[in-house]
């Protein structure tokens, strides 16, 4: 999520009551419903409306109704990375937490602390281990190897960690449904931050489709329907693919990367594209 304030908002057919304005959690928008926000200031509200502008579009999941991970597609990860040489010794506190080398002390130059050890003199790091076998900690242990040029950035999800991720969301989506004011609300539709929004499709069969974009990214509705279309011609037509299974097939991969693509040009996905 971003590092700024976040709000909650749930939709309700008029202008939200006082008890429903500021709830500490980001901005989520449930479906069926007119969406509103206080853009025009404290004490006023007025219908959200979408921004045009063509932007990024973040990654695609597709969750299974018992909240598994099924499909996960990275097709832009904007990256804060910072590279510096150092020299012996290190003046920044490096542990390992979770198989990687992070930074758990001293913060400077765009290397904050949680960044994590990407490479070490242009050689990638895979966990605590360069790309040529080396132990990280170890090789920065050692005077001899100084001095050193070393790239920190936001470590990268792994594989577990978006299955953890999806699985929670599934959760959240479901109290989202149970927390609504109104009857009927299927679950969280919108979850906005100051640099990305979450964008969620959930059909009659319960399988949701998530897309992460950037805030000005439009017409993500219509991709999101775009997207249902492509998983019914090319993974459920498919007789060798399993209902509630991961999918593997290149014609989804395909289409769905030239539906991304064709998105981000448009800045938005009407009919026809």
């Amino acid at each position: 999520m971003g590092e700024g304030p976040i709000n909650m908002l749930c939709t309700v057919p008029s202008p939200p009551q006082p008890q429903y304005r500021r709830m500490g959690w980001s901005r989520i928008t449930c479906s069926g419903l007119p969406r509103w926000s206080n853009q025009g200031g404290r004490g006023t509200w007025k219908p959200e409306t979408a921004s045009n502008g063509a932007m990024a579009i973040f990654s695609v999941y597709v969750v299974n109704k018992a909240g598994g991970l099924i499909y996960q597609l990275d097709n832009y990860a904007p990256r804060a990375e910072a590279e510096k040489t150092f020299s012996y010794p290190l003046d920044l506190l490096l542990k390992l937490h979770d198989e990687r080398v992070l930074v758990a002390f001293g913060q400077r130059d765009g290397i904050r602390v949680g960044h994590a050890v990407l490479s070490i003199n242009g050689v990638d790091v895979n966990g605590k281990y360069t790309a040529d076998g080396k132990e990280v900690l170890e090789y920065l242990g050692n005077p001899a190897n100084y001095p050193v040029s070393i790239r920190f950035g936001r470590p990268r999800l792994t594989s577990n960690e978006k299955l953890m991720l999806a699985s929670m969301f599934h959760s959240l989506f479901a109290i989202g449904s149970q927390l609504s004011p109104e009857l009927g609300s299927s679950g969280i539709e919108m979850l906005e931050t100051d640099t990305f929004k979450l964008h969620c499709f959930q059909t009659l069969t319960g399988i949701k489709f998530v897309v992460l974009a950037d805030p000005r990214q439009g017409g993500i509705d219509s991709l999101l329907r775009k997207i249902y279309e492509i998983y019914s011609d090319f993974a459920l037509k498919n007789p060798f693919y399993s209902l509630e299974m991961p999918i593997r097939c290149e014609l989804f991969d395909q289409n769905l990367k030239l539906a991304l693509e064709v998105a981000e040009k448009a800045g938005t996905f009407g009919p026809g594209s």
